[in-house]
């Protein structure tokens, strides 16, 4: 176990897709630290088998979890009141749940299946949580978003935003993904002078269970970076814990934990428009 960051007792961290990827990989950065993580996985198996391992390689046994699915908003609400229920304070939200989907597939809400895992339940999950935040500040909501060159020219196609009238699963994704981008910087200009901060990163080639059910050219090139992928995603415990960013907010970080200037590339305009769209689609 790394050296113990003493400045994070009491504090606690929440991360989705904390059993696999992204969220498994930036939990154990956080573990090593010695913080108090709580992660959201759809199945209670998955989640006690992250944490076990978690346990195991950092020694940090102080793990907990929830259990939600991510595609459907009732569960969103309920994992939320959970949280609040449980723990008293927030002081990081880490969205980092994802998928690729290559079948257009409803939710019981009527969203398409990878716009409501890959960006709407971030959006709605964060709503839900901001009181708290808020009342724990400082406090930080971290967001993963993808490899900068895929974020040159963002779009969001508000006529098809959900890709229902021609779907494309890497399209669908794009898309979610330039959401989930557009959301983090209009959240942090929602947020200025409350002490809750917003960035978005890159986390690099992480080891994850992404490939697993995507065709078979999409695993050989997963394959050729799977000697490259890390166990460990050590931007994202930075910038859940780095008291030198505590005030950085609405800026993009590579993997390499430096601001990329993509901000000026997302028009604040479309950023305020998905969120008035996305608050119809969760109903508020």
């Amino acid at each position: 176990m790394k050296a113990i960051d003493k400045t994070l007792a009491g504090k606690v961290f929440l991360l989705t897709g904390g059993s696999s990827g992204v969220g498994k990989a930036t939990a154990l950065s956080l573990a090593q630290k010695g913080a108090k993580i709580v992660i959201i996985s759809r199945q209670a198996k998955n989640a006690e088998e992250a944490l076990r391992e978690i346990a195991q390689k950092t020694g940090n046994d102080q793990g907990d979890y929830l259990v939600a699915d991510l595609a459907v908003q009732a569960s969103i609400r309920k994992v939320a009141n959970e949280f609040k229920q449980r723990y008293s304070n927030l002081h990081v939200l880490a969205n980092l749940a994802g998928g690729i989907f290559f079948e257009q597939q409803l939710t019981p809400d009527g969203i398409e299946r990878s716009f409501a895992v890959n960006y709407l339940s971030h959006f709605l999950l964060t709503n839900q949580l901001l009181d708290m935040l808020k009342e724990s500040a400082p406090a930080r909501v971290i967001t993963v978003g993808g490899n900068p060159s895929f974020l040159k020219h963002p779009t969001i196609n508000f006529g098809d935003l959900q890709s229902l009238d021609r779907f494309s699963g890497m399209n669908a994704t794009a898309q979610a993904m330039y959401a989930r981008v557009f959301f983090a910087f209009e959240l942090a200009r929602k947020l200025r002078g409350t002490n809750v901060t917003s960035v978005v990163f890159n986390p690099g080639v992480i080891k994850s269970n992404l490939m697993r059910q995507t065709p078979w050219y999409m695993k050989l090139i997963g394959a050729m970076y799977e000697p490259f992928a890390r166990e460990v995603c050590e931007v994202g415990g930075y910038l859940a814990t780095s008291p030198d960013i505590e005030s950085t907010t609405g800026v993009f970080f590579n993997e390499n934990r430096q601001i990329v200037p993509l901000h000026q590339r997302f028009d604040v305009a479309i950023g305020e428009k998905l969120w008035a769209v996305s608050q119809s689609l969760i109903n508020e």
